[in-house]
């Protein structure tokens, strides 16, 4: 199928002008947990499936809707995942279109996955951990988003508010709005940065050797800011350590798509800090750790950072985590 004929019709009055349109996309999940995928006719990519809604078609009608129309399967939405004003994108003819996408978690129904019509040329079931090499990184973005928490949709822009901390639970139980449980004593949990942490962040990155003479924390209107852009952009993902309530650690992900190493997506891991209250237990292991997970399964090949020659310790740390000293790594102060 082609673009639907109210897209052709608004093109004939426009031409390749900026087009905003609503699309929906679905995470479908079966009874094993694994995710249905296609493999795009139009770039070879595989992608979670997706569409454009008609006009006055309601997001979840259409959904169910694209999902049959291209693999044959039947599907209940579930939960709205995520809303996301993608980047604009122009297609080899000149149109230029962005779209709101809603993505939604659906369970899976009935019929078997296939290729449906002529938008895919392979259809599967998928395990979220073991993705197929050439999916898209704005399909990989939603699926992450979509499978790290079960609680109230992400809204690109909003920081999440402040969820109140769980106390009664079995030791090591993931709480709601994390995003994993750290093995330590006590119950130490991962999950991302909210507004309200900024002022913590900055306190952890100002008690440091190096910090103390760059940071500002009498001035958090910059952070703020800084923060805004970073909740806002899906290649960047900044997490706290929380334990009993408080936060006891951070560190940012970037996710940075390359044509290097066969086009392949790879992490950057900056801004690693533990509270003083917690160094020597095993949290900055134990963060690292998650994080070189998390890279792993979004389907990274490689995990960098870099480290400022003085910190002989710090390099100690992250080369006892299998870091190699492989790059000169150059800086230029503007």
């Amino acid at each position: 199928m082609g673009a639907p004929d109210f897209v052709l019709a608004l093109r004939a009055a426009i031409g390749h002008e900026l087009l905003l349109l609503p699309g929906v996309t679905a995470v479908v999940l079966n009874d094993q947990g694994e995710v249905l995928l296609g493999r795009r006719a139009d770039n070879g990519q595989w992608a979670l499936i997706s569409g454009i809604l008609e006009p006055g078609e309601q997001p979840a009608a259409g959904l169910v809707r694209e999902v049959e129309e291209e693999t044959g399967v039947i599907v209940e939405p579930r939960r709205l995942a995520s809303a996301w004003v993608m980047p604009e994108v122009t297609y080899p003819n000149g149109d230029r279109s962005q779209y709101l996408d809603l993505c939604f978690v659906c369970d899976l129904v009935s019929g078997e996955a296939r290729v449906n019509d002529d938008e895919s040329t392979a259809v599967g079931w998928f395990d979220p951990a073991v993705l197929p090499e050439g999916m898209s990184v704005s399909s990989r973005h939603k699926l992450a988003r979509a499978l790290a928490d079960d609680g109230p949709a992400w809204f690109e822009g909003i920081a999440a508010p402040p969820a109140e901390p769980q106390h009664d639970g079995p030791e090591h139980e993931r709480q709601p709005g994390s995003l994993a449980a750290l093995g330590l004593d006590g119950e130490v949990t991962v999950r991302r940065a909210r507004g309200g942490d900024v002022p913590t962040i900055v306190a952890l990155l100002a008690d440091d050797p190096m910090g103390e003479g760059r940071e500002n924390p009498g001035d958090l209107a910059v952070y703020q800011r800084a923060f805004a852009a970073v909740d806002a952009d899906p290649a960047h993902l900044l997490v706290v350590a929380e334990h009993g309530g408080a936060v006891v650690g951070t560190l940012q992900l970037t996710f940075i798509p390359g044509l290097s190493r066969g086009g392949s997506l790879r992490a950057q891991v900056e801004a690693v800090r533990v509270a003083r209250s917690h160094r020597g237990e095993g949290l900055g292991r134990s963060l690292l750790g998650w994080a070189i997970e998390e890279a792993r399964r979004r389907g990274c090949s490689l995990v960098q950072l870099t480290t400022d020659q003085q910190r002989a310790e710090a390099q100690r740390f992250y080369e006892g985590l299998g870091f190699v000293s492989s790059h000169a790594g150059m800086k230029l102060a503007l």
